[in-house]
């Protein structure tokens, strides 16, 4: 008997599993807010130098007097919509009366003041992170990212001999030490350090509990909750959308997010072992004591002898240096490790993004988050009736095309066109965001049996190396001066999901067929099915 087999017995997908998957899915929403929290707390609000002789200088015109005083000092401002210069004061000379007044030669200055209307403040404005140091802000973001590949390798593998449970706790309390630490930060070392390890918790505490929660589901069910769970990043995205509009002070938002991560201490007694982890390691009683558990609320009933000898079969995991046994499996591989490289940086990047797009941030951040959602209902609704290929393929294009047609408004429109590459630029994100969700079933349908678990272990490896670079590829517009900077980003979006979706036809399609179990298996598939 294998182990689906018992699954079978139990439900596909009963009131225990129900249950169960969702409480695994709450913290993905924490692990949505931190992720995206970066948007709000890292926020660049317009600025400029601030005038020696204020001490209460301010961005906002506080009179007549202040009014003269900002433009004999400050130069005006060729790049953008800003009116004064964001990092440069005019230099001042003495008169014959001992005052100074100001040349028309200026100096970079080292002391700002900040537009208050749409952040009161930022982890930017607490530690001038802008002009020379505005890459700084670049870094911090994708340290985080760095901390889910980290994260990946160092603490998802190690759960397959140490246990599910045992890391997604070992996780939570990373996740809430860093999280509420990181409102405390008093320089740009510890806040990369804090960064890393929330990145590295969180990317576990979703990962571990995700796959606690599908090895209870039957095969039957397992497209609506691998896509499922990601409605609840959805819904941390809005959360976060939401909260950073009320509260405009960085410190503040930081922490009403992160301390209510405290409750998921509790899931060290809500949350189960993984039957499926008990059983490899040959753990017998606790993994009977469970899905007989899980049985009784399901109102159904096991064998007594699943666990004797001769009625459990054991699924026996090959190396994943096999697939370069097969020409055709290496190049399905290369096919999907780019896929997965490709859709992450689209699905990060165009996130982070938003803030780049001119207009507000929280009205653009709102909207990508909705076109999120339409992006996995989509996925819901259509990837069983089209195929996995088909989706795949014609998300990633049609992505690919809203954002590099982008340029066309930048380049032949002008400032009312702005609306126009906010539309595409979204539009395109809602597609990226389908293409993820598919490029996750397909890759686990397309690996064999044998070599899966680690098939995807190394997909998502190069998925977060992705990641990592999108903040650089998100924020070029800080490097690349004027409107064609906003638009550099999406074209290099656009253009690498239009190949990787092209690069999908070479693949066989998976839909209505059924699952490799060997390599021999595998390299049966045929391009077309």
């Amino acid at each position: 008997m294998k182990y689906e087999d018992i699954v079978k017995l139990l439900g596909d997908f009963g009131p225990y599993q129900k249950r169960l998957y969702f409480l695994l899915c709450i913290p993905t929403i924490s692990f949505g807010v931190q992720t995206m929290m970066t948007v709000f707390t890292l926020g660049v609000p317009e600025h400029r130098c601030a005038l020696p002789d204020w001490d209460n200088d301010t961005y906002a015109i506080q009179g007549e007097r202040h009014a003269r005083a900002v433009n004999a000092a400050i130069p005006l401002s060729n790049e953008g919509t800003q009116l004064f210069s964001a990092c440069f004061i005019n230099n001042v000379i003495n008169d014959t009366n001992g005052g100074g007044v100001y040349t028309n030669t200026s100096r970079k200055c080292e002391k700002w003041v900040y537009d208050k209307d749409m952040f009161s403040s930022t982890i930017v404005t607490k530690f001038g992170w802008v002009c020379d140091s505005e890459l700084t802000r670049t870094h911090a973001q994708t340290i985080f990212m760095l901390g889910l590949l980290v994260g990946s390798v160092l603490l998802l593998s190690p759960a397959d001999f140490i246990g599910r449970k045992k890391m997604f706790m070992g996780s939570v309390i990373l996740h809430i030490v860093s999280a509420i630490s990181i409102a405390f930060v008093p320089n740009f070392a510890i806040l990369g350090l804090l960064y890393c390890i929330n990145g590295m918790s969180g990317i576990a505490i979703w990962g571990n509990a995700f796959v606690v929660g599908v090895e209870l589901v039957g095969p039957s069910n397992r497209v609506y909750t691998g896509i499922v769970c990601e409605f609840f990043w959805t819904c941390g995205s809005f959360v976060t959308a939401t909260l950073a509009y009320f509260v405009r002070d960085w410190q503040r938002l930081q922490l009403i997010v992160s301390i209510p991560t405290v409750l998921f201490v509790v899931y060290q007694w809500l949350m189960p072992e993984s039957p499926r982890w008990l059983i490899s390691k040959k753990k017998y009683e606790e993994a009977d004591r469970i899905l007989r558990h899980a049985a009784k609320v399901n109102k159904t009933e096991l064998p007594s002898d699943i666990f004797s000898e001769g009625m459990l079969e054991q699924t026996t995991e090959e190396p994943l240096r096999l697939i370069f046994t097969n020409p055709s499996l290496v190049w399905r591989s290369l096919v999907m490790f780019f896929n997965w490289f490709v859709v992450t940086i689209g699905f990060y990047g165009l996130g982070l993004n938003v803030a780049n797009l001119g207009g507000s941030v929280y009205t653009n951040f709102f909207i990508s988050s909705a076109t999120e959602l339409t992006g996995h209902i989509a996925s819901l609704l259509l990837i069983d009736r089209v195929g996995r290929k088909s989706f795949l393929c014609t998300t990633m294009i049609l992505g690919g095309v809203c954002c590099t047609a982008t340029i066309l408004p930048v380049l032949y429109g002008d400032v009312s066109f702005s609306w126009m590459t906010m539309a595409l630029a979204l539009t395109g994100r809602g597609f990226a965001v389908a293409s993820f969700d598919a490029v996750w079933l397909y890759s686990s349908e397309l690996f064999p049996t044998v070599i899966r678990s680690s098939a995807l272990a190394a997909a998502n490896i190069f998925g977060r190396v992705g990641g990592t670079i999108s903040p650089y590829i998100a924020n070029l517009a800080l490097v690349i001066p004027g409107d064609f900077g906003r638009a550099v980003p999406l074209l290099m979006f656009g253009t690498s999901m239009i190949l990787a979706g092209l690069s999908t036809l070479a693949l066989p399609d998976t839909w209505n067929a059924p699952l490799p179990d060997t390599i021999e298996d595998a390299k049966q598939m045929k391009r077309c099915t």
